[in-house]
């Protein structure tokens, strides 16, 4: 079950942050970022606090963590509003987890939230990466409760689906598929409103397993038909495969082989078409 971790989401939204609460960005440094030309954005100037983060922001891409640290480090000396200063400590808390760092992550994670109090938006953001770093430690209750605390602070329904599907995870890694599929089938709904349909397909597909552990194969037959129908009629072979997958474990589950390996056949056919290598190592657990 592919878990779509937060840290690409924050990266992605970091310069439009920045495009909001700056007046000025480091056009140089912020352009070259955006070209993923990383060693070059790490080559301008480094003298206040755009230019300090963007330096930060380079260095991570490059897995440079130490150096990506110190940069945030500088950006959150140099911050002159509340904003900027829990953004350089989300980036803080961040790098350090993405070291492996991860006591350190969440000492400091949990710390720097006090900050963001009075800014609902920041505060989800931290809860989530909170939430993060507690799988990455195995801590799933602590997680899953504070992946609901960010569920109430969630602004539409593509980040209420998001993190109540991040509540299923965090269920369904301590065994709790009843739970898990509680929370997965509010997180579908959200995802069917948002027309997000590869969110929506991931959903489901994960649904469907959930109700496999727990050998409800009438809810998982069901489901994987839905969502099967779905990615025919759109195009989304990359979910059809996904699909093909589940059902391959499903007819397992009934002791049907034969029809079980026919699903694995396809769905590793797809995933060679279409050279989606992580399918092609998901495929290989069953």
């Amino acid at each position: 079950m592919k878990f779509k971790i937060q840290f690409l989401f924050i990266l992605l939204t970091i310069p439009f942050s920045i495009n909001i609460y700056s007046k000025e960005i480091n056009k140089s440094c912020d352009e070259l970022l955006s070209d993923n030309q990383y060693e070059e954005a790490l080559k301008t100037k480094k003298s206040e606090y755009k230019s300090a983060f963007c330096h930060g922001q380079a260095n991570l891409k490059l897995h440079h963590y130490d150096e990506a640290f110190s940069d945030f480090k500088l950006a959150d000396k140099l911050a002159k509003n509340d904003i900027d200063h829990s953004m350089a400590d989300l980036l803080e808390g961040i790098t350090l987890k993405e070291a492996n760092k991860l006591d350190e992550a969440l000492l400091h994670l949990k710390s720097s939230i006090s900050r963001t109090q009075t800014n609902k938006t920041f505060k989800r953001l931290y809860l989530i990466e909170i939430g993060e770093t507690l799988l990455l430690l195995a801590k799933y209750e602590e997680a899953a409760n504070s992946f609901i605390e960010a569920f109430g602070l969630a602004a539409n329904d593509d980040e209420r689906a998001t993190n109540l599907d991040r509540v299923a995870y965090a269920y369904a890694s301590m065994k709790n598929f009843t739970k898990a599929i509680e929370f997965e089938l509010k997180a579908n709904l959200a995802f069917e409103r948002t027309g997000l349909l590869g969110e929506y397909a991931d959903s489901g597909i994960n649904l469907a397993l959930y109700y496999l552990e727990v050998n409800d194969l009438t809810s998982a037959e069901r489901t994987l038909s839905k969502f099967e129908r779905l990615a025919r009629e759109n195009g989304g072979m990359y979910y059809l495969a996904k699909v093909l997958y589940a059902q391959s474990k499903y007819y397992k589950k009934k002791s049907n082989n034969e029809l079980s390996k026919s699903k694995l056949d396809e769905a590793n056919k797809i995933a060679n078409d279409i050279g989606a290598e992580d399918l092609k190592t998901l495929f290989k657990t069953i």
